[in-house]
């Protein structure tokens, strides 16, 4: 048994997930990350029963009161409802499917949990001696196990498994926010969505998705993505520029936007080449990685288990990251629970999760090319 807390890297959901687990079951764990403990992620996820239910008997709630503190329009006594086929083709919204607000979820996870804000970690190095996290402006920490469930920029692969590398799919995506009053919300939208969260339009091999993100007594903040397939020597699709790259929003996206024709409301109005320019504008990368059987089961040889993104990454857009990352955290936390953190027991985990994490990711791989299959532009 080692002298060592369980250490996992990246307070997201699947780190809080796991953690949160462990804690219910007595067993020591600490995790590090490298932001610090302001609120984030003021958006939306779609939720999936077969994700969160699980979880309910861990934090000691029902799901009624689960979707009442959590989902994106509580505030008006809604249930963040989807519908059948909104979330993405292929992705089925069962009964209890909604939209959630990540930050608000993430807060849930985090209580009563040792978590070390502000702790970046900079480089791993294992040895017969064991397991070192580098960490910046902090002393190094010695781990008997380490949890990499760092997401898609995973240090902990990167340090341990460089030869993990992540795949940008041929695909355009921009991602915009933007915030009206509850007045401009009923007048422009309530009437279009109803008591739905995420509505999409189709125009070719364009999808134009909007999604609620948050709805409080005062405002309504929307997200919206224009997304489509790439195409021979596209200005808009950039796979190698840097992570800081993603605010860079070339004139050609405000011009494709102005192509676009006789687009239904709220459509015209989320989409108006105009407005956009206001808003917050992110330039997505549709990324995925897929960590190879000889890779993970070296790292579990020393000790160290990659979960989550940092391990089985999905694309944004007909992904289920969110999903599948909080089933890593449930299932993991059970299996140490009956197992143990033995390297054996490391291996015999990700030998069983293998296979599902594989067709996870060619899946959402097919799925965000299925999605942009041309087709009449339909609401």
């Amino acid at each position: 048994m080692s002298p060592y807390p369980i250490t996992i890297v990246g307070a997201g959901l699947v780190g809080l997930t796991l953690g949160r687990c462990l804690r219910q079951y007595g067993i020591a764990a600490v995790v590090l990350e490298r932001v610090s403990s302001s609120p984030r992620y003021n958006y939306g996820i779609t939720l999936h029963p077969w994700a969160f239910q699980p979880l309910l008997s861990i934090l000691k709630i029902d799901e009624g009161l689960f979707r009442e503190i959590l989902a994106v329009d509580s505030v008006r006594q809604a249930k963040g409802e989807v519908s059948d086929g909104a979330v993405a083709p292929g992705i089925n919204a069962d009964a209890g499917t909604f939209r959630c607000h990540r930050g608000r979820l993430e807060k849930l996870l985090q209580e009563g949990q040792d978590i070390r804000w502000k702790h970046t970690v900079q480089d791993v190095t294992t040895s017969s001696r064991g397991i070192v996290v580098q960490l910046k402006d902090a002393e190094p920490l010695d781990a008997g196990v380490l949890i990499g469930a760092d997401g898609v920029h995973s240090q902990v692969r990167k340090s341990l498994a460089p030869e993990i590398e992540l795949k940008v799919l041929p695909f355009v995506v921009f991602n915009g926010k933007r915030q009206f009053t509850k007045a401009e919300y009923q007048d422009l939208f309530a009437s279009k969505l109803q008591n739905q969260t995420i509505v999409h339009s189709r125009h070719d091999d364009i999808i134009l998705e909007i999604s609620i993100n948050d709805y409080t007594s005062e405002h309504v903040d929307v997200s919206y993505t224009y997304s489509r397939p790439a195409r021979e020597n596209d200005p808009l699709h950039k796979p190698d520029r840097p992570i800081p790259g993603a605010t860079d929003i070339p004139e050609q996206f405000y011009k494709e936007l102005e192509d676009l024709k006789d687009l239904q409301q709220p459509f015209d109005i989320i989409f108006n080449s105009a407005k956009v320019r206001r808003d917050r504008l992110l330039h997505w990368l549709m990324r995925s990685t897929l960590g190879g059987p000889v890779e993970i089961d070296r790292l579990a040889k020393q000790g160290v288990l990659l979960i989550g993104d940092a391990v089985h990454a999905m694309p944004i857009l007909g992904g289920e990251g969110a999903n599948n990352a909080m089933k890593d955290g449930v299932d993991l936390a059970q299996h140490i629970l009956r197992d143990g953190t033995g390297t054996g027991s490391l291996q015999a985990f990700t030998d069983a999760r293998y296979e599902t994490w594989k067709k996870g990711v060619e899946e959402s791989e097919k799925r965000l090319a299925d999605m942009h299959g041309h087709a009449k532009a339909s609401l």
